[in-house]
This record gives C-alpha cells, sequence and structure tokens, in this order.
C-alpha cells in the first residue's frame, strides 16, 4: 500500500512538471507572437531587418567627407548623429565655440515632446531618450552635456567649432566644396552630401535657391511669427516654487493676464517656470510681435525693449509672488528664441491643408503635433488647427534645384502657417535625425537625392520608411478619420481659404459646417482675403464699402445679394437684392441651389462665397 502511494505521488509529480511545461510552452508562443509585437514602436508595422548602408565611409582626406553638416541647433546636431550612426563618415560645423553656446544665450526650454490632442506621443526615439538620459525636464546643463556625450560616441564624426563659411563651390546642381575659415586657418572641406541645418540657410543663398519671407507668401509682407525672450531667475527655492506650480498654478496663470507690458508689440501667453537647478529658474514668458526677422536693427531695438520688460517682468513676480521675494537676481537671454525668417523653395510646398489632415505623404520621413497658431500685427491671435499627427516630406526639405544637398529647421519648403506647428525642438529633431539617414542612404544607393523622390521610385521610398521606423521615427499606420472635415461639400473652397490663414478652427478644429452664419463672417474673409491674393486689388473704396457689413447680425440671402451687388460694383439697385445678383450672373447655380429653402446661409456656402467673390475681385485663381 505505501509502494502504492509513493508511485501515485511520483505521477502526480510527473503531471505536475508536464502541465508545467505545457504552461511554459503557450506563454512563450503568446509573448512571441502577441505580446512582443505590441511592444514594437508601432505594431502596425513590422520593420523587418535592419538595413546594411554600403559605400560610407570611404571618403579619403583630412577634409573629405561622406556627409557635411552646417549649423549649430538641434537640428544640425541630429543630422550629424542621424549619418554617423549608419556610418557616414560626417562632419559637423558648428559656427559657435561649443555646444553650450546657443542653447545658453536663448535659454530656450521647448524641450516637451509632440503630444496629439488625445495624449499620443508622435515624437522620435532620439528625442525621448534625449529627454530621459537629461531628467525629463528641462534643465539645459542636462541636455547640453548629454548632447556633448552623444556626439563623443562616433569616431566617425568630427565636430568643428567655431567654423565659420567663407563661401561655397558651387556648379551646375551640385555643391563640390565649402571654403571654411577655423580660428586663422582656411580649408576647403568636400562631401558627397551636405545638409544646411542654418537658421538663414547659409549654403542654400549662397546656391540662389528661391526663398519668400515672414508671411509674404500668404499675402502679408513684412509680417513675421513674434519672437520669444527668456530670463534666468537665481536665488530660490526650488522646493516652494514646485510646490507652488502643482497647488497655485491657476493663479500664476490669472497673474500672468493681469500683467500689461509697457509696448504694444509685447504680450505674455503665460508664466512658464523651468527649474535649472542650483536654485536656478528660466523664465518663459515674454513675446514680442511685428519684429523683421530679416533686418538686424528692428531685431535690437526690440531685444532692447524686450529686455527691459524681462527686468520689470521679473520685478512684478518677486513683488506678487512669495517664492521669489528672496530670489538673488537675474539675468536676460542675450538672443530671442526666433523662427528662421525665410522659407526655401523645394520639390514639394507643405500646406496647411496638409497639416490639418495629416497627409499620408508616400515619402513622409518625420512626424509632429502641435496647435498651428497666426498672430496678426493687430495683435489678434488665432488657434487655426489643432492637428493629430501630421508628416514632413522628403520633397519638402529636398532644396529646388540641387541634387546633393538637404534643409532641415523650420526653414524647409511649407507654408509660413505651419511655422509654428514645426519648428518644436521634438519636430527638428525627428526631422535632422531622418535627414542625416537619408543623406548617407542615397549615397549608399549612389543616387541623387531627387532620384529617391521620383514616381517610380516608390520601393525605395518605402524603404525608406521602414529604415526609419527602425532608427525610431515615428510613423503610425493608423489612418485617422478626417471626413468631419472633409466630407462637406464646401472643403475644397474651405482648403483654399485654410491655407490663406482665414479661416480658424481653434483647437477642435471646427469649421462650423452645421451653423449660420453672420454677416461679418463674409465680409471677414473678403476684406482680409482681397489683399492676400492681390495687393493691386485692394483700394480705400474696398475697404470702406466691405467694413460696414463687419456686423454680427444673420447673413440673409438678400443680404448677401447686397454685399455682392455693392462690392461688384452695381449700386444702384433697389430692393430684392439676392434676386438681382442671381440675374446677373453673381450668384452661381451652385449657391442657388444650396440655398434655394433657406433664408440664411451657413458657412459651407459663406466658404464657396467668399472663394468665388474674392477671385472676381481680385482677377486671379486662388490655388
Amino acid at each position: 500500500m505505501k509502494k502504492q502511494n509513493q508511485k501515485d505521488t511520483r505521477q502526480k509529480r510527473i503531471d505536475i512538471l508536464i502541465r508545467l511545461a505545457l504552461i511554459l510552452v503557450i506563454v512563450t508562443i503568446l509573448f512571441f507572437f502577441v505580446v512582443k509585437p505590441m511592444l514594437k514602436k508601432d505594431y502596425y508595422f513590422d520593420a523587418g531587418e535592419d538595413y546594411t548602408f554600403e559605400n560610407l565611409g570611404a571618403a579619403a582626406g583630412e577634409n573629405s567627407y561622406d556627409v557635411a553638416v552646417v549649423g549649430d541647433g538641434l537640428d544640425a546636431v541630429s543630422s550629424a548623429l542621424g549619418a554617423a550612426k549608419v556610418g557616414a563618415r560626417t562632419v559637423l560645423l558648428f559656427p559657435s565655440s561649443g555646444i553650450d553656446q546657443k542653447i545658453k544665450s536663448t535659454l530656450n526650454i521647448n524641450w516637451s515632446e509632440d503630444f496629439t490632442p488625445t495624449g499620443n506621443s508622435v515624437s522620435s526615439d532620439f528625442f525621448k531618450e534625449i529627454r530621459y538620459k537629461s531628467g525629463k525636464g528641462s534643465n539645459l546643463d542636462n541636455y547640453i552635456n548629454e548632447m556633448n556625450e552623444l556626439l563623443s560616441e562616433y569616431k566617425n564624426l568630427t565636430v568643428i567649432y567655431d567654423a565659420k563659411v567663407l563661401g561655397v563651390d558651387f556648379q551646375q546642381s551640385k555643391i563640390e566644396g565649402i571654403q571654411v575659415k577655423t580660428g586663422q586657418q582656411e580649408r576647403k572641406i568636400i562631401a558627397k552630401r551636405y545638409i544646411d541645418s542654418t537658421p538663414e540657410g547659409q549654403l542654400l543663398q549662397q546656391c540662389k535657391v528661391g526663398f519668400s519671407t515672414g508671411y509674404e507668401d500668404i499675402g502679408l509682407k513684412g509680417l513675421y511669427p513674434p519672437v520669444k525672450l527668456n530670463f534666468l531667475i537665481t536665488g530660490v527655492d526650488i522646493a516652494k516654487v514646485q510646490e507652488m506650480l502643482e497647488k497655485q498654478g491657476t493663479m500664476v496663470s490669472l497673474l500672468a493676464r493681469s500683467y500689461k507690458p509697457a509696448d504694444n508689440n509685447i504680450f505674455l501667453t503665460g508664466i512658464n517656470i523651468s527649474e535649472q537647478g542650483n536654485s536656478s529658474v528660466v523664465i518663459e514668458a515674454v513675446n514680442v510681435r511685428n519684429v523683421d526677422l530679416t533686418d538686424e536693427k528692428s531685431i535690437n531695438d526690440a531685444y532692447a525693449k524686450a529686455k527691459k520688460e524681462c527686468e520689470d517682468l521679473y520685478g512684478f513676480i518677486k513683488l506678487n509672488l512669495e517664492e521669489f521675494k528672496n530670489s538673488t537676481g537675474m539675468t536676460v537671454a542675450n538672443e530671442f528664441i526666433m523662427s528662421s525668417p525665410y522659407h526655401f523653395d523645394g520639390r514639394y510646398h507643405l500646406t496647411l491643408s496638409d497639416v490639418l489632415t495629416g497627409k499620408r505623404f508616400t515619402d513622409r520621413i518625420s512626424s509632429a503635433s502641435r496647435p498651428v497658431t497666426f498672430t496678426m500685427d493687430d495683435g489678434n491671435r488665432y488657434v487655426l488647427c489643432n492637428p493629430k499627427t501630421f508628416y514632413i516630406p522628403l520633397n519638402s526639405i529636398i532644396p529646388e534645384g540641387l541634387d546633393n544637398v538637404l534643409m532641415t529647421g523650420d526653414k524647409i519648403s511649407a507654408s509660413s502657417l505651419v511655422q509654428t506647428a514645426a519648428s518644436s525642438n521634438s519636430s527638428i529633431a525627428g526631422t535632422g535625425l531622418a535627414t542625416g539617414i537619408i543623406s548617407a542612404y542615397s549615397i549608399s544607393k549612389d543616387m541623387a537625392v531627387p532620384m529617391l523622390v521620383d514616381d517610380h521610385n516608390l520601393d525605395i521610398q518605402q524603404e525608406i520608411e521602414k529604415i526609419l521606423r527602425k532608427m525610431g521615427i515615428y510613423m503610425s499606420d493608423i489612418k485617422e478619420d478626417m471626413t468631419s472635415i472633409t466630407g462637406n461639400w464646401s472643403y475644397t473652397y474651405a482648403e483654399k481659404l485654410i491655407n490663406l490663414g482665414l479661416l480658424s478652427g481653434g483647437i477642435t478644429n471646427d469649421y462650423k459646417y452645421d451653423k449660420e452664419a453672420k454677416s461679418q463672417d463674409l465680409a471677414f474673409i473678403v476684406l482680409n482675403g482681397v489683399p492676400r491674393v492681390s495687393e493691386e486689388a485692394y483700394n480705400y473704396n474696398f475697404d470702406v464699402s466691405i467694413r460696414k457689413y463687419l456686423k454680427d447680425e444673420p447673413l440673409t440671402k438678400e443680404l448677401f445679394g447686397r454685399i455682392v451687388l455693392e462690392l461688384t460694383g452695381e449700386t444702384g439697385i433697389k430692393g430684392d437684392f439676392y434676386s438681382e445678383a442671381c440675374k446677373q450672373g453673381l450668384i452661381d447655380e451652385t449657391l442657388q441651389k444650396k440655398l434655394e429653402n433657406r433664408k440664411v446661409l451657413k458657412y459651407p456656402e459663406v466658404y464657396y462665397a467668399s472663394v468665388k467673390l474674392i477671385q472676381k475681385l481680385t482677377g486671379k485663381t486662388i490655388k
């Protein structure tokens, strides 16, 4: 009986071991075929095997490289690292004396990830890694140390500081070399690919690449995005400041609203406080509009006013916030944080509607997600739209007419309206990294850069996307449903107005398709649209005629007919304005059918009518 019990016990143990083995097999299968795929950066897409870059690193001579990058911003650093990571012999020509100079001179704390409105990060793994290793905050010393470490990791990456570009050897469609001065020495840098990461497009301008400045691409000459000036406060109790921000964040926002700048062109968008260690914080608050970013005097004059405003604001903060009363001093940044004043011509011009709808380009290379804001010269500030995920196409970073050059930053070929959303450190870091990788890829394939985006090279573009995904660039395979915006019959007309910055969808992208319009809605679009399309069509009589309709009253068919007749010079009509405008062909059949059973126009009819009216008044087609 005892032997039988021992036999039964052994059999039970064997059964348990067999069951545990089966469970282990099942768990292993589930991990490799279910869980592990979901742990990928984008589990909707199999990135495949690592790509091997060939034909790299063989450039001979002290001044010969595969890839040469010019610039001292984050996009320059990320471009150089992208090329070096895949084996390219790379040189980074850094105009500043050190990696810290640009960061410390601007006190730029714009180091947050790009998040969609639903909270999904679309930043590259490269940018996330910098933030993680730097402590996930906006501590500038941490970022400087981290980037110095990254630049020292690669033996195939040479950084030349204090490098001033003297000239470019440009022949036909290629840069053959760039003349550089470092200290007292001059040298000619020769590379197979060049990346212009300078804000002013130093290489591009010398190669005569076309460009526009400010908002002139939408008909607003002399208007540029606002600039920002930050300052550092020392001698503060960091623990108390953090507690204040956690418990009294609303109070700080209200305090910012109560502050009145001394100059009409200076404004605050809040008070952002970033801890820097050593009992110091950076304050981000002071913005200046109506600065000509191509004119050094205009910048210097604005800086003097903004610096004084920073000093006044510091006094205001010290007086009103207990946590700053014992602070020991403040230092204003030496430079503005500002957008590039230039938008260079590329093989594709990225539009605001591309950004709004997240257009899925076959040559997409990076992604971003930020609200698009626009500040007029009169101080009115609008949120034009709040895109989920939008993409930068390779065609937009290839300068028109150049075969071996790429460009980075917010000067790429894109609408000026896109600039505010594409200029974050997160966005330019991802695009920069991709640019460096693509430069090396084109060498590896022995292909001129423009060949990569030829229509018959879709397989090349797909391969590039696979490589970029593998390198941590965010690319989603989820196609967002945009029919709430694009599904309305008037969208093709609304799109034209969106790309001119004439429609503001706000933070919710609401274009009010189902709502009845007011007289002022039509009047505002036409008043601003005519001069943006044609300066010559704008005159005193037009301005007076349209401004009197800037009223908060329903836009009835009769009122609409009256506006159309008056603006087109038909002033002698009495009564039944709508019917008369229809008889004269000023209101077409499409609009007549839409208004057949209604007395008041809705927004879709306003979008359609505005485009038709602006085109008639200017004699130009809105693209």
